[in-house]
């Protein structure tokens, strides 16, 4: 249902309360076209806030004038949004979340004209807008319309990390492969290279996807390619002791020495390989490390002959350097005779007598029955269980045992431009602290941030505070602690996809443990000014002297990490329809296959017995690829 022209008016005054005035006109607009995508329990929540926020009684709570929003001055607007930030009540700070995201978000990464794609904050933060250099992107597919068969051998329900490499198995095994992908073709908006436009087409849920909360900002890949498409490259293989835990959680399942040859094979044919180029704001984890004599080390990436590289990859690749599904496994299966559908989101596989036979698939509004022999799902950790919802499975465990890979940042500024925006996004990181205990630890790294995602990220106390952050990004670094978690959380298998997920204890010790350490390599690799992402920073100046330094690490190994008090974040689901030996501990079996359901089989990560404390593309791969050649057989 559309919002109201009053709330529609109240969106604009929160927008430019929020956004500096240099910010495109149109972002309450924007916000108020976005907002209508999102699921109807979370639209509705946010309505009963936004009534709230229009309320008279907001402004006599706050700021003891009873006074609608609208109609206050500037500086008692930013009064009344402060205090809902930091409430005590769990429920107006993530209404206040969900507005200051969404409105310093469009400030930074939307433009007022299309055709004109520059943003007049760009300029004040050193920030190039789209490179444009790449000439025509590179398609490894030609985009299939809708010429949709009546029956294959076997449907792929999904074109990720998974289901691009079980489709290119299948393929290559002689099987009539058909790929239903839910989300769009990406050539088009990768070749704009505009953040809104990726996060808004590339993305799940238009990159709003959030715990119910909205305490986790989740990242998630939503189109040709799934987060292959999207993701920054890092590829790396869980360790032996990972490795171990998840054969003894799952009843005896080899993840290690059986996993080997799968791994070898899925990291050959997309060129996995570290690179010896490094950007300033991986450097910054080189240099701190040094100084401090804890490791680091170069990962490998799929991605190849970067060079200085674009730093654009979270918008997918224009240059066709990125070894994406799309561009490895997807290429190979069409090649090998399969068909590759987008904007053809599967309603439900079907399910007679106990086997798969098929699945409904929606495409241009109409519903469709294609007929397989097998049916593989790949739609992710955060959809999947929806699909099996949808097809009448019925498991204790579906939808159960979520890990995110919990992460917290630490931004420290500079007195020479980083420019996250430039070179290989993540090429180094620090395991130094990766196992304090039982395989359980944080992992020290850098990301790329580009205007939209630092604004949102950035703790807002007033548009003139936040604005003086934002004037220095150029110079600063963006470091995050990834936690690997022993919490769980959950996805429901109704069509809402409602997340819930808590920060455990076990892990929120890990990630203030991590966060700490972040300042302190920081400090050692030449930072000017450092803060946390609370909503109330913790900042220090330099110089570092030991006693000033020491009671900032103190007060970080402190830090409050309820719901909403500081931004979390996760690109890594896992685990929701997890694998096991015995039936009633697990969704699938040590094949892959749905327990209680022939021929039917899930590659991705929702298969994930515990989570794996790495970037999970390549373990996703390599379980697709045991999986899909087990089909075969």
């Amino acid at each position: 249902m559309p919002l109201s022209d009053a709330r529609r008016s109240l969106l604009d005054a929160v927008y430019t309360t929020f956004a500096p005035q240099a910010a495109p006109r149109r972002g309450g607009q924007l916000m108020a076209e976005s907002l209508e995508g999102l699921s109807p329990g979370r639209l509705a929540r946010l309505r009963r806030f936004l009534s709230l926020l229009r309320s008279p009684l907001a402004g006599l709570l706050t700021i003891g004038r009873p006074q609608a929003f609208e109609r206050l001055a500037h500086r008692d607007r930013e009064r009344v949004l402060r205090a809902f930030g930091d409430s005590g009540l769990a429920d107006l700070r993530s209404g206040f979340q969900a507005l200051k995201r969404l409105s310093l978000f469009l400030a930074y990464a939307a433009v007022d004209d299309d055709a004109v794609p520059r943003n007049r904050l760009w300029d004040a933060m050193g920030y190039p807008g789209p490179r444009n250099d790449a000439g025509p992107v590179p398609e490894p597919i030609a985009p299939v319309q809708h010429d949709l068969p009546a029956r294959v051998d076997a449907i792929v329900v999904g074109s990720g990390a998974g289901g691009g490499v079980a489709a290119s198995v299948l393929a290559a095994a002689g099987m009539r492969v058909l790929v239903l992908e839910a989300g769009p073709w990406p050539y088009a908006t990768m070749a704009q290279q505009r953040e809104l436009n990726a996060f808004s087409t590339l993305y799940l849920e238009s990159g709003l996807c959030a715990s119910d909360d909205l305490s986790f900002a989740i990242l998630a890949g939503a189109c040709v390619g799934g987060g292959t498409t999207v993701n920054w490259t890092t590829s790396l293989r869980m360790s032996d002791v990972v490795a171990a835990q998840w054969s003894t959680s799952s009843g005896g399942i080899d993840f290690g020495a059986g996993l080997a040859p799968h791994y070898d094979a899925v990291a050959a044919r997309m060129g996995i390989t570290p690179t010896d180029t490094h950007n300033e704001n991986n450097r910054v984890i080189a240099r701190g490390c040094d100084a401090l004599g804890w490791s680091w080390k170069a990962h490998p990436r799929n991605a190849r002959d970067c060079g200085d590289g674009c730093g654009y990859c979270g918008f997918g690749c224009s240059y066709g350097r990125k070894q994406s599904t799309t561009a490895s496994f997807l290429a190979d299966a069409v090649a090998g005779g399969a068909t590759v559908i987008a904007d053809a989101p599967v309603e439900r596989v079907i399910v007679k007598r106990g086997r798969a036979t098929g699945v409904v698939v929606r495409i241009g509004g109409s519903a469709r029955t294609v007929r397989a022999n097998v049916v593989v799902v790949a739609a992710g950790a955060l959809r999947t269980p929806q699909v099996l919802g949808r097809s009448g499975i019925v498991n204790a465990h579906l939808g159960k045992h979520l890990h995110l890979h919990p992460t917290a940042a630490l931004i420290a500024q500079f007195d020479h431009p980083i420019e996250t925006w430039n070179g290989p996004m993540q090429s180094i990181l620090s395991d130094h602290f990766g196992d304090l205990g039982e395989g359980y630890g944080v992992k020290l790294e850098a990301v790329p941030i580009h205007p939209g995602l630092a604004a949102l990220a950035v703790p807002w106390r007033s548009r003139d505070d936040h604005a003086e952050v934002m004037r220095g990004v150029r110079n600063t670094a963006a470091l995050i602690a990834l936690v690997r978690d022993r919490g769980e959380g959950s996805v429901s298998t109704t069509d809402d996809a409602t997340i819930r997920y808590r920060l455990d204890p076990h892990d929120a010790h890990h990630m203030r443990v991590g966060l700490a350490r972040l300042a302190e390599m920081a400090a050692a690799a030449g930072a000017t000014r450092m803060q946390t992402l609370h909503e109330r920073p913790m900042r220090l100046d330099a110089p570092f002297s030991g006693a000033k330094r020491d009671a900032f690490i103190a007060e970080v190994e402190q830090c409050d990490l309820t719901p909403n008090r500081s931004g979390l974040y996760s690109a890594h689901q896992m685990g929701t329809a997890r694998m096991s030996a015995h039936r009633n501990d697990g969704v699938v079996d040590a094949r892959g296959r749905v327990w209680g359901v022939e021929n039917l089989a899930i590659c991705d990560s929702s298969v994930f017995p515990l989570s794996s404390g790495v970037n999970p593309m390549l373990t996703i791969q390599a379980l697709a690829h045991r999986t899909a050649t087990g089909l075969i057989a």
